[in-house]
């Protein structure tokens, strides 16, 4: 399903952060958070809260964090160096014409003399929460637009699944006249077969009664009705994460609907069958964006 969600906030004391967050159409979770390098440590967070939100679609999410208060700075001078320098000097400027003094540019300008060093980003059990909080609200907006998408989707999947509830009725109740026009079909072929050939009534009726039980979908029709029940009460009352269940259903649906064609003998049913085997590719198909 498709969403977006995004949220802006202070992020403990030193930080402030924006949370995007985008969603589409994935059989399974896809979850992916990017972080500069130097964040990496928050990735798991993000993973955690959109990860307990989410459970199908391919999501992506993306920080951007801002420091708002500067970082003291360190500046570092080697004085055992110094003093050897300074040594030095004193030492050649008796020697030669030089002066045994330093100026600041010439102290800066000596390797390894002055460090200035920054202190690397690291975040307290503080700042995580307050990232965990700004996630969650990312992830509700997003959310909230998904189930909007998900109600739609709803409507359109019970309309279709009442389609199949209504030609399932039409074949149960033509179970009874496609009997009698199997046992009927069958004298006229044994008779056009064999025109000379007394028929035994008997016989010829125990015959009619096999291939009946052969072809009734009595049991098929009845495990068909629970599967759709079962379905319809799923979008009345769905749980946290439907879909997958959903999913299950409808492959139950076809493969009763595929036994139901197997058994067909007759073309208006075999017809029928057909029509209600695309619906119910429709449903999967749309079932695979369901959370």
């Amino acid at each position: 399903m498709t969403g977006f969600g995004r949220a802006r906030g202070p992020v403990g004391k030193d930080w402030s952060a924006e949370i995007v967050a985008r969603s589409v159409n994935s059989r399974y979770l896809d979850l992916s958070v990017k972080t500069r390098e130097s964040e990496a440590e928050l990735e798991p967070a993000l993973r955690r809260v959109f990860g307990k939100h989410f459970h199908r679609g391919k999501v992506e999410v993306a920080l951007r964090l801002k420091r708002t208060s500067p970082l003291a700075t360190e500046v570092s001078v080697d004085e055992g160096l110094l003093q050897s320098l300074l040594g030095r000097l004193a030492a050649l400027s008796e020697r030669y014409p030089i002066e045994g003094k330093l100026t600041p540019r010439d102290v800066l300008a000596v390797p390894q003399l002055v460090a200035v060093e920054t202190p690397t980003d690291s975040f307290s059990a503080e700042d995580v929460a307050s990232l965990e909080a700004l996630a969650g609200e990312a992830a509700r907006a997003m959310l909230a637009m998904r189930e909007a998408e998900g109600s739609a989707i709803a409507a359109d999947l019970a309309a279709r699944v009442a389609g199949l509830r209504t030609k399932a009725s039409t074949l149960a109740a033509r179970r009874e006249e496609l009997a009698k026009s199997l046992a009927a079909n069958l004298r006229e072929r044994i008779r056009a077969l064999f025109p000379d050939v007394p028929l035994d009534p008997g016989r010829l009726e125990q015959e009619a009664a096999l291939l009946a039980d052969r072809s009734d979908v009595a049991e098929e029709l009845q495990r068909l009705q629970g599967h759709l029940d079962q379905f319809e009460a799923l979008l009345a009352r769905p749980p946290a994460s439907p879909g997958k269940t959903l999913d299950f259903l409808t492959q139950e649906i076809l493969r009763e609907l595929n036994t139901l064609g197997s058994k067909s003998r007759d073309l208006t049913s075999t017809r029928e069958i057909l029509d209600m085997k695309a619906e119910t590719e429709k449903i999967r198909e749309q079932v695979q964006n369901v959370e």
